[in-house]
């Protein structure tokens, strides 16, 4: 799949709609090499459209997310274009917790928002990550690389401050 074939999608309200940093995760993504059969994981899954594009090339795709809409989603995005792609709900890394991946990517929310906390449900969960934007990134970035093949890719859109500390190796943002 290129970033220039739009893909028809299932999105329930409340479901975050792809947009450009999903097309710079597409972009991402299309440069990887995916051998096939290689295990990727996509969190934050949303509609799963990056979980699809690495189906679609081959790879034993896994998505996940905390919302039972996106889950539902993905699914129904996977079967409307005859992907496998395996679709777990659970908090960030907890539905994988002892498995390792060659690739993961994640499009977390990072909409900078009051909320300390941000929301417990409904549509600002998928884009509000607190005041700083971070609300996630930290935690993806401390969970992510124990799921990781030694030579596995960890690609996120989110965008990093000034002030933001760096990334560790395994959540770098694309170039």
């Amino acid at each position: 799949m290129t970033t220039k074939t739009p893909l028809r999608l299932i999105r329930p309200p409340g479901v975050y709609a792809p947009q450009g940093d999903t097309a710079l995760l597409l972009e991402s993504l299309a440069r990887e090499r995916i051998d096939p059969g290689v295990r990727t994981l996509d969190l934050c899954t949303g509609t799963g459209v990056l979980a699809l594009a690495a189906a679609r090339r081959g790879a034993e795709a896994t998505a996940a997310d905390i919302s039972g809409a996106a889950v539902a989603a993905a699914r129904c995005n996977a079967r409307l274009h005859g992907c496998r792609v395996r679709v777990l709900r659970g908090d960030l890394t907890e539905p994988v917790a002892g498995e390792r991946f060659g690739l993961v990517t994640v499009n977390p929310p990072y909409v900078p928002a009051d909320a300390p906390d941000g929301p417990a449900r409904g549509a600002r969960r998928a884009w509000d990550a607190g005041p700083d934007g971070r609300l996630l990134l930290d935690r993806i970035c401390r969970t992510v690389p124990p799921l990781l093949t030694p030579a596995a890719c960890c690609s996120s859109s989110s965008p990093r401050s000034a002030e933001s500390p760096p990334p560790s190796p395994a959540c770098a943002a694309p170039a």
